[in-house]
């Protein structure tokens, strides 16, 4: 991940924007403090494109395993994010 100021940012926006385009994410700073993202668009493959990749992929005890811990994971950090939402919302002027 890039991270860069907000002026950096709009100074050499285009350059930016190029990254993006090859994959990379670019973290927006202001005063030091993180506040957006530029993201590449994950919309690069079709759902049936993706379909035929895992047609034949039968999950076995370990997938299963992995599955939950991601899903745990993603939880928690759902709920870290939802924690910084209300935190920042509960001390805007």
């Amino acid at each position: 991940m890039i991270e860069v100021s907000v002026t950096d940012a709009v100074n050499g926006f285009h350059r930016f924007l190029g990254k993006v385009e090859r994959g990379e994410t670019v973290r927006i700073r202001k005063h030091g403090r993180a506040f957006a993202r530029i993201v590449p668009d994950s919309d690069f493959m079709s759902g049936e494109d993706f379909s035929k990749i895992f047609a034949d992929y039968k999950a076995d005890d370990l997938d299963k395993a992995t599955a939950s811990t991601i899903a745990a994971n993603v939880k928690k950090l759902d709920e870290e994010f939802d924690h910084e939402l209300a935190h920042r919302h509960g001390h805007s002027h």
